[in-house]
């Protein structure tokens, strides 16, 4: 645990956007803040250091007992620990700011949507929730080198056959670096599929299709998802692969094989998200080739489901 909250407070991007965020909408002695799933307090002690009133920080982990050294040691008061789940606590004090960092390489993947749903609790008539908007981005792969180093199963050698392996490893997502370069450069390539606005009611199961028409031949070996967050008006977060780069990085769909597209043809992917707190995060995906005639040459899905033994 110890070891992610190193990946993180190494990331300056991402504290020096909350850091302004924070800056921007305190009232100095007069807002209080909550601190959804605090870590080691961060976040907190930014509050407090620019004048936060007093900060309640809500820690289920034994992160709660590092963090109350943390702040002793930087003389840090005005604080309230809570050892529990913020989902979990019954009438919490309203406070003027909820904070929470739980955004993810796949930026439901932790709970992001269901907290800070959970957090509007929290909140004072006319109070902020930090952060505000999400929208998550997914563009074709053109480079095979990702669905290569992913998809080694055939080339296993020795006599064996892996098929049943390959059938499972390939419902996953991976978490990859990718370059831009990688990704088909049209016009059109980059396409907004899920749009979150943390401060109005929405679902946890989210579905969307998006499209590409292809004036001309082209491979296509996966896709490469990634999201961009307005933490507050005016102050992004982008894990895009040509955003100044933070801890987080991007995510692969691996193909179930290469997608050889003609000119005409229309490629969909069809994405399906289940982040419920039950569930914690499940993605499926649907890859369809559709040629000028409107007739179906590809139709595949995958699961994450389907991706891990028990």
């Amino acid at each position: 645990m110890i070891e992610f909250q190193r990946l993180i407070l190494g990331d300056r991007v991402r504290n020096d956007a909350f850091a302004k965020a924070l800056a921007r909408t305190i009232v100095r002695g007069r807002s209080t803040v909550a601190d959804l799933g605090s870590g080691t307090g961060f976040l907190a002690f930014l509050a407090r250091r620019l004048g936060a009133k007093r900060c309640w920080l809500y820690e289920v982990s034994e992160l709660l007992d590092l963090s109350k050294e943390l702040a002793k040691r930087n003389g840090i008061d005005g604080l309230t620990f809570v050892r529990s789940h913020s989902t979990e606590v019954e009438k919490p004090p309203k406070v003027d700011v909820v904070v929470s960092e739980t955004l993810g390489n796949f930026a439901l993947e932790e709970n992001v949507l269901e907290t800070l749903q959970d957090a509007r609790r929290f909140l004072k008539p006319g109070g902020v929730v930090i952060p505000q908007r999400l929208r998550q981005f997914v563009a074709p792969v053109v480079d095979p080198r990702l669905a290569a180093s992913i998809d080694v199963w055939g080339a296993i050698g020795h006599g064996l056959d892996f098929t049943a392996a390959r059938a499972i490893s390939l419902q996953n997502v991976f978490v990859r670096t990718i370059r831009g370069g990688d990704l088909l450069s049209t016009p059109d390539a980059v396409q907004t599929w899920d749009t979150v606005d943390f401060r109005r009611d929405t679902e946890s199961v989210r579905s969307s299709t998006v499209e590409w028409i292809f004036a001309k031949p082209a491979a296509i070996h996966g896709f490469a998802l990634w999201w961009e967050c307005d933490v507050v008006e005016g102050i992004t977060l982008s894990t895009a692969p040509d955003a100044p780069p933070t801890h987080w990085e991007q995510i692969f769909l691996p193909p179930l094989l290469p997608l050889r597209l003609r000119a005409g043809d229309r490629l969909r992917l069809a994405l399906e998200v289940d982040s419920r707190p039950e569930v914690k995060i499940n993605l499926r995906w649907r890859t369809t080739v559709v040629d000028p005639r409107g007739r179906l040459r590809v139709d595949a899905t995958q699961d994450m489901r389907e991706g891990h033994l028990e």
